[in-house]
C-alpha cells in the first residue's frame, strides 16, 4: 500500500474527509492520493493561510476536522496564522506539511550548513509551541505509531491542531505489514460530585460567566438548565455570545473591554463568580487583574488546570477550581438551593436600562442602525461570522441572535482577514446560509478567496463595513498620538478608496449594494465602549473617562 494511501485511509476511519489544500512540490504525491480517493473530497484555496483558517471555520460550523495540506518552505510558513488561530481557540485540526526527501534534511547532516534542501526547513520544531503535537516522519517504519500518536492527541481535550511533516519520498514509498486503522480513545473522566450549594447559600449577588468552553462541549443547553434551575443571572464572552438568545431573562450582557457597561458592573460588584469554560482573558477583566471583581468568591470550571493557575498567578484569588470538561461539571454539579436573588435581579435590570448599549448607538445611527437591520432580518439557522477590527466589535455589541443563529470570531489570535476563508469552511461543512461582516482592511487581506467563493458557488453573503482605515488603531492614536493617523489613514493605507464591487466582480461575484457613509459620520472614533490601555478596567464607560472600582458596600447600598 502506497504511504498515501495509508495515512488517507486511517484519517477517513477517523474521521476527516475533508481536505484543504494548496498545492506544490513537496505534496503532490498526497494531494495525487486524495484526488484518487473517492471516499473523501479536497477543495483548492489560493492561499494556505486561507486553508488553514477554513480549517477552524469548518470544524465550528459542524464539529468535524479537516486535514489542510501545504507543501515546504513558503507554503509551511504561510499556515502559521491559521494553525495559531486553531491553537488559542481550541480548534482540533490535522495539518500535512510535504517535507523535502530525506536525504536532504539538514538535521540528518554532521555538518551544520544553513540550508540542504531546496525549501527544507525544521517544520516540526518550529510548530512545536503552538500544536499540541507536532511530528516528524524520519522513516517509513514510524508512520504508523506517529500517526497513531497525532490521533491520540487529536481526540483528546483540550483539544488543538496536530501537524504531521512527511518527505517527499517517503510519500512516494509503499509501506507494508500495516493496515489503516479505527482509533478510539476514551475522552471521558469519572464523574466527581461538586457540591457548590454553600456557595451559592452564602451568596446575594451570584453571577456566571460562560465562555467558549460552553460552545465546544457542546454544553448551552445544559448551561441554560443550570441558570434557570438556580435563577442565577449570566454574562458572556465573545467566544459564548451563541450560548443562547441573546433576550434571555437571566442574561445580563457581555463582558470585557469592549462588552457591555452594565455587564462589567454586575461582575465587578457580584460576591460569587462562577466561571464555565472561559480562561478570562486580558479583554475579559482588563490590563489590571488585581482589581477584577475583588469583593468576588470565585468558581472556576476548566478543562485546563493551566488556565486557572495563571490567574492565580496574576493575583486573582481563585476560591474553588473544577478541573473537568463543562458537560461533565453541569452533570455532576449539586446546587440543591432555592435562594432568593430577586434583589440582585433587579439592581442588574435597572443598570441594563440605565448604560444599556441602546443608549450609545444613538451617537452613530450609520453603523448601528445598520447592524440592528442586519441581525433583525437574518433567517434562523444561520452562521454569522465577523472578521477582525472595528467590525467586530460593532458586530459583537450589535449582535442579537436567535436560539438557533450562530456567531463567531477568531478570538485569541485575532487575525485579520479570517472572516472569508473561515466562512468558506463554515460553508462547505454546514448547509446553512453563511453570513460575513468584514472590514476594508481585513478583508483585503485574503480577497483572493473571492475566487473560492465563486469556483465552488458557495452561498456566502458578505458585508464590508468600509470606513477607510484602520479603526481600532485609529482610536489608539487618537488617544496617545494626538490623532497622528501613521498607517492607518486612507492617505497611507488605501490612497483613493478601494471599490470592492468591481474587485468582486472581477472574481465573477455579484455585489448587491453599496451603502455610502457621509464624511459627517466620523465611524472610527465611535468604538465607546473602549477606554485608553492603562485603563483598560473591567469598568467600561461610554465617554471612555476612567471608572474607578465601586466598593459594593458602600455605594450600592447592600446589607
Amino acid at each position: 500500500m502506497n504511504t498515501c494511501d495509508y495515512i488517507i485511509d486511517t484519517l477517513y476511519l477517523n474521521g476527516i474527509d475533508t481536505y484543504f489544500v494548496v498545492t506544490g512540490g513537496s505534496i503532490v504525491p498526497f494531494i495525487d492520493a486524495i484526488s484518487k480517493n473517492s471516499k473523501v473530497r479536497y477543495y483548492c484555496f489560493q492561499h494556505e493561510q486561507s486553508a488553514a483558517m477554513a480549517a477552524e471555520g469548518y470544524y465550528r460550523s459542524c464539529g468535524k476536522i479537516a486535514g489542510v495540506c501545504v507543501t515546504s518552505g513558503p507554503g509551511v510558513q504561510n499556515i502559521l496564522n491559521g494553525v495559531c488561530g486553531c491553537w488559542y481557540d481550541s480548534i482540533p485540526a490535522f495539518f500535512i506539511t510535504g517535507q523535502v526527501s530525506t536525504s536532504q534534511i539538514l538535521s540528518n547532516f554532521k555538518s551544520k550548513p544553513r540550508q540542504i534542501g531546496f525549501q527544507e526547513m525544521p517544520v516540526a520544531k518550529l510548530f512545536e509551541d503552538v500544536t499540541k503535537k507536532s511530528l516528524h516522519v524520519p522513516t517509513l517504519s514510524k508512520v504508523e505509531p506517529i500517526l497513531k500518536e497525532l490521533l491520540v492527541s487529536l481526540k483528546t481535550p483540550r483539544y488543538g491542531p496536530v501537524l504531521l511533516d512527511l518527505p517527499v519520498n517517503l510519500q512516494m514509498s509503499s509501506i507494508t505489514d500495516v493496515k489503516p486503522f479505527t482509533l478510539e480513545v476514551n475522552t471521558r473522566v469519572e464523574k466527581s460530585i461538586y457540591d457548590i450549594s454553600g456557595f451559592l447559600r452564602n451568596s446575594k449577588r451570584p453571577l456566571v460567566v460562560f465562555g467558549h468552553g460552553v460552545i465546544l462541549s457542546n454544553a448551552s443547553k445544559s448551561a441554560m438548565n443550570f441558570v434557570e434551575k438556580n435563577n442565577i443571572p449570566f454574562v458572556v464572552s465573545w467566544g459564548a455570545i451563541d450560548v443562547c438568545e441573546t433576550n434571555h431573562d437571566l442574561r445580563v450582557g457581555t463582558i470585557g473591554v469592549y462588552g457591555d457597561r452594565h455587564a462589567n458592573y454586575a461582575i465587578q460588584n457580584a460576591d460569587l463568580v462562577i466561571v464555565i469554560g472561559s480562561r478570562l482573558d486580558s479583554r475579559q477583566i482588563g490590563g489590571k487583574p488585581d482589581i477584577f471583581s475583588v469583593h468576588s468568591k470565585k468558581i472556576m470550571v476548566d478543562i485546563d488546570e493551566n488556565e486557572i493557575d495563571k490567574l492565580i498567578e496574576m493575583g486573582i484569588d481563585i476560591d474553588l477550581k473544577i478541573i473537568d470538561d463543562v458537560e461533565n461539571f453541569f452533570e455532576s454539579v449539586n446546587t440543591n438551593v432555592n435562594t432568593d436573588y430577586s434583589m440582585w435581579l433587579n439592581t442588574l435590570s435597572n443598570w441594563k436600562d440605565k448604560y444599556g448599549t441602546e443608549k450609545a448607538r444613538e451617537s452613530d445611527p450609520v453603523v448601528y442602525d445598520f447592524l440592528r437591520n442586519f441581525f433583525t432580518s437574518l433567517p434562523d439557522e444561520c452562521i454569522v461570522i465577523s472578521d477582525i477590527g472595528s467590525n467586530m466589535v460593532w458586530t459583537m455589541q450589535c449582535a442579537r441572535l436567535s436560539k438557533t443563529q450562530k456567531l463567531f470570531t477568531n478570538g485569541g489570535n485575532a487575525s485579520m482577514g479570517f472572516a472569508l476563508p473561515a466562512a468558506i469552511g463554515a460553508s462547505i461543512g454546514s448547509n446553512k446560509p453563511i453570513y460575513v461582516i468584514a472590514g476594508d482592511g481585513g478583508f483585503q487581506m485574503n480577497i483572493q478567496e473571492l475566487l473560492t467563493v465563486k469556483k465552488y458557488n458557495l452561498p456566502i453573503e458578505i458585508t464590508i463595513l468600509n470606513n477607510s482605515g484602520y479603526g481600532i488603531v485609529k482610536q489608539f492614536q487618537d488617544i496617545y498620538f494626538n490623532s497622528n493617523h501613521a498607517a492607518t489613514s486612507k492617505s497611507d493605507v488605501f490612497g483613493d478608496t478601494v471599490d470592492f464591487a468591481k474587485i468582486a466582480e472581477v472574481y465573477g461575484v455579484k455585489t448587491l449594494r453599496d451603502i455610502p457613509i457621509p464624511e459627517t459620520q466620523k465611524i472610527y472614533p465611535k468604538l465607546e465602549f473602549g477606554n485608553s490601555l492603562e485603563n483598560m478596567t473591567p469598568y467600561i464607560d461610554f465617554e471612555m473617562d476612567m471608572i474607578v472600582p465601586v466598593p459594593p458596600k458602600k455605594k450600592l447600598g447592600w446589607n
